[in-house]
């Protein structure tokens, strides 16, 4: 045995030894400067690969709801890492406050991509007594923990759906890529492992499921798919949509406000902004939710990244407190950059 796969064994059968070693990491990075920085990235994070992945943690959320996760993803680590130790997200913090905000009093929320629950947890956890959280999530291993997360926190109104969103039903297809970041793709005729496709429309329909009030999709890559099997729905219930867009899947060559899953929903009658988004688990506190008109939004981000989009079919519904309208900046949030455009107008 390694002394690598020594330390690993003994955090691993001592869990309140292994919570302190994570809770000195966090200290480590405070002393370096805010855990956004190179620290993370070049220090405790590695260090967090090398000693936990794929073990399974938990973790408490202020609000006192237990979220079970297998270490896998940056998902994973930003959550283990997070500062506060007891945070109040789990992931993407302005992200996680709009679907809170847009899901109050919902009747039904559908989550696509829900992965191990990050954000179906906390939006069924609010609409416990008055709705019902849909969530998609192709990969098994997922889908049990959004189960046992379920259970776990007495949420019934999560209905989980070991099923892939597309823009037909009935069709297969396989994973390509690992975890968080896997995307979908047409299945060969001799492919193991398929997936099953069903679309929005056709599960609305099929399962006689009333008012749809929000929409969330985070697919990677695959988001124009699920959207253009939603149409119907869209077109009739009018929720609000969330939605990833990514350069390497959707074309923004002429213009984001051009790009494939935008035009789809401009013509469904929606005002479409960019998120300002920490992709990390961060406390913004009272921090507005920045939103980007498209055509002053700046896309020269880091390469293989994407970000989030918030269609709304009124701007009414974003004429509050919660959100400010800002120009010509990036929507990735990104501390290591020494550079207003990657900033936060206030944090």
């Amino acid at each position: 045995m390694t002394k690598l796969e020594s330390i690993k064994e003994a955090l691993r059968n001592n869990t309140a030894y292994r919570d302190h070693f994570i809770e000195t990491l966090v200290l480590f990075e405070k002393k370096g400067g805010h855990p956004g920085t190179h620290v993370r990235d070049t220090v405790s994070g590695p260090l967090c690969d090398e000693l936990f992945m794929g073990e399974k943690f938990s973790k408490t959320l202020q609000n006192g709801l237990k979220i079970n996760f297998v270490y896998n993803s940056k998902i994973a680590r930003e959550f283990l890492l997070s500062n506060p130790v007891v945070p109040n997200h789990v992931w993407e913090p302005q992200t996680t406050r709009l679907l809170l905000h847009f899901s109050k009093n919902a009747q039904n929320v559908i989550i696509a991509g829900a992965y191990f629950g990050d954000q179906a947890i906390p939006v069924a956890y609010q609409i416990k007594e008055t709705g019902v959280c849909h969530t998609f999530e192709p990969n098994k291993n997922n889908s049990d923990l959004i189960i046992e997360n379920a259970n776990l926190n007495g949420l019934p109104n999560i209905l989980i759906n070991n099923l892939a969103l597309w823009n037909t039903s009935n069709e297969k297809l396989i994973f390509e890529g690992e975890d968080a970041l896997a995307s979908t793709v047409t299945a060969s005729e001799v492919a193991t492992n398929v997936l099953h496709t069903i679309t929005i429309d056709d599960y609305v329909l099929q399962n006689k499921v009333g008012k749809i009030d929000l929409l969330m999709i985070d697919v990677e890559g695959s988001e124009i798919k699920v959207l253009q099997g939603a149409v119907e729905m869209i077109r009739q219930h009018k929720p609000v949509v969330v939605f990833e867009t990514h350069s390497l899947y959707d074309d923004w060559s002429k213009g984001l406000e051009n790009s494939p899953s935008v035009t789809l929903m401009k013509n469904l009658g929606y005002e479409v902004f960019a998120v300002r988004e920490f992709h990390q688990n961060i406390d913004t506190g009272d921090m507005p939710v920045e939103l980007l008109p498209l055509e002053r939004t700046f896309c020269d981000i880091p390469p293989h990244h994407g970000f989030n989009l918030l269609a709304v079919p009124s701007k009414n519904l974003i004429e509050n407190d919660l959100f400010r309208i800002v120009y010509d900046l990036s929507p990735k949030l990104i501390l290591t950059k020494n550079d207003p455009l990657f900033s936060p107008s206030k944090f």
